[in-house]
């Protein structure tokens, strides 16, 4: 799907981003209206982009296990 190197890189950062600010958005405004099974969904997705995000960015601390290599 992607040609790999640097443009593969960028890609995951940009899409992991995107899901990042949408689950947030997602989280508060779910809640925010009561429905609380939407919010629970989306709040679980926002520690796991951030964990993905960090490993992307190279700013996890040393022996926390990658998921991109």
């Amino acid at each position: 799907m992607f040609p790999g190197g640097e443009n593969t890189t960028t890609s995951l950062i940009f899409i992991w981003g995107v899901v990042l600010i949408c689950s947030i958005r997602g989280c508060y405004r779910n809640f925010q209206t009561g429905d609380f099974a939407w919010g629970t969904g989306f709040g679980v997705l926002i520690p796991a982009s951030m964990y993905f995000l960090a490993d992307l960015l190279g700013v996890l601390p040393e022996g926390a296990p990658h998921v991109f290599m």
